[in-house]
């Protein structure tokens, strides 16, 4: 099976894109009730959404990123602008509560897999 197939990339692109939208859309009118977290965890998302902004910026963020894989238009730059906070999320979820890591991992796999489509794109920025 070829991994850089057009088809595939193109609905993994699709799907990723409206689960990043509806995600954003869940966080900034809250339609359902938060997880149970932990002490820690929750301590965490206190102070996100303590600053006023983090949250929203966020969201803004998944907003962006979903947009670029549905409508194909700068996709790779919008999987370099998910990156920290993919990285972000999965350390919460090492580190600070287990629960949901099986959407994580989805979450995490899909965008690793778009990295790695676009990679010939980042190449440059790692050059002499």
């Amino acid at each position: 099976m070829n991994l850089r197939n057009r088809k595939l990339v193109r609905t993994i692109q699709v799907v990723f894109g409206l689960y990043l939208l509806f995600i954003s859309v869940v966080g900034l009118f809250q339609l359902f009730p938060p997880p149970q977290l932990n002490e820690a965890a929750m301590a965490f998302m206190n102070a996100l959404f303590n600053t006023g902004y983090m949250v929203y910026a966020m969201d803004i963020i998944f907003i962006i990123a979903g947009l670029t894989f549905v409508f194909n238009k700068w996709s790779a730059f919008g999987a370099v602008l998910l990156a920290p906070i993919t990285v972000n999320i999965l350390l919460f979820h090492a580190f600070l509560d287990m629960t949901g890591w099986w959407m994580v991992l989805i979450f995490v796999i899909l965008h690793v897999y778009l990295l790695a489509v676009h990679w010939a794109r980042y190449k440059p920025m790692f050059s002499k």
